[in-house]
């Protein structure tokens, strides 16, 4: 990687790959329409941003850490672009949206 952002975007993506295999194989019907983000390549930008909305964060010895809310919130999210079938440009203006929406205090059932 050449660059910061480039990194954060791979370590998104191996984020959001791992969490998608993990889940189509516990659940192969239900997740049968993710394949769409994998095959027959994988939709770099989108997985990049699907990784973003899981939002892992890093330990002090760089590792990864999550919830399984933060995961169930990754899914959610890919079930969605991966039904829409959206171009990469639209998709990656949903994604961001849909982590904006997580942020609002009104999504969370907070008051504004």
């Amino acid at each position: 990687m050449r660059t910061r952002r480039g990194a954060q975007d791979l370590v998104y993506r191996k984020f959001a790959v791992a969490a998608l295999e993990l889940y189509r194989e516990a659940y192969p019907q239900e997740a049968a329409p993710l394949a769409w983000l994998l095959k027959p390549r994988p939709r770099h930008s989108l997985l990049s941003e699907l990784g973003r909305v899981a939002q892992p964060r890093s330990g002090e010895q760089g590792e990864l850490h999550w919830s399984a809310r933060d995961v169930s919130r990754l899914i959610r999210a890919a079930l969605v672009i991966a039904e829409a079938k959206p171009t990469s440009k639209v998709g990656v203006e949903m994604l961001r949206d849909i982590r904006r929406g997580y942020r609002e205090p009104s999504f969370l059932g907070l008051p504004s």
